[in-house]
């Protein structure tokens, strides 16, 4: 007898699946937690400085964008390795492709965030003399992103 296609999925039980996938990212992926830290700072900062909806629009799903880039390069990341367990320049282009689409989101997000934020942090009330609220969350986050970093091990 010749299977036939998978049982339909419940939406509650699809939902339940896509939640496990985020938390197994969430969990396992260092760039994916720092992208995900970085969108929620700029959508929160955004929200602060009362970003008109349009700009926060472009914000939302340009952080989507990235995430989705992410997650997608961790699959083909996961899915090449578990077909290609050995070295392979084959594989390694998929790999090396697949990354290159997750920075290249990064980079448009960088841009975006950047071309609709800056302004406002700069305008921004200052928490100290000559430091404004926006410029004090970028630091923030850079130095949450650099807390996050594995370091190299040190050399003897």
């Amino acid at each position: 007898m010749t299977p036939g296609p998978p049982p339909f999925r419940s939406f509650p039980v699809a939902v339940a699946c896509a939640l496990r996938g985020l938390r197994h990212a969430a969990r396992t992926q260092r760039h994916f937690r720092a992208q995900l830290v970085i969108a929620a700072c700029a959508l929160l900062f955004a929200a602060w400085a009362r970003v008109p909806p349009v700009e926060l629009a472009v914000l939302t799903v340009t952080a989507a964008v990235v995430l989705g880039a992410e997650l997608l390069n961790t699959a083909v990341e996961t899915l090449t390795d578990l077909i290609h367990p050995d070295y392979s320049p084959a594989a390694a282009a998929v790999k090396d492709v697949a990354a290159g689409a997750a920075l290249g989101a990064a980079v448009l997000a960088l841009a975006v965030g950047l071309l609709v934020l800056l302004p406002r942090m700069i305008r921004s009330p200052a928490i100290a003399p000559g430091v404004p609220v926006g410029l004090a969350v970028l630091c923030l986050v850079l130095l949450v992103i650099g807390a996050t970093r594995r370091r190299a091990p040190s050399r003897p």
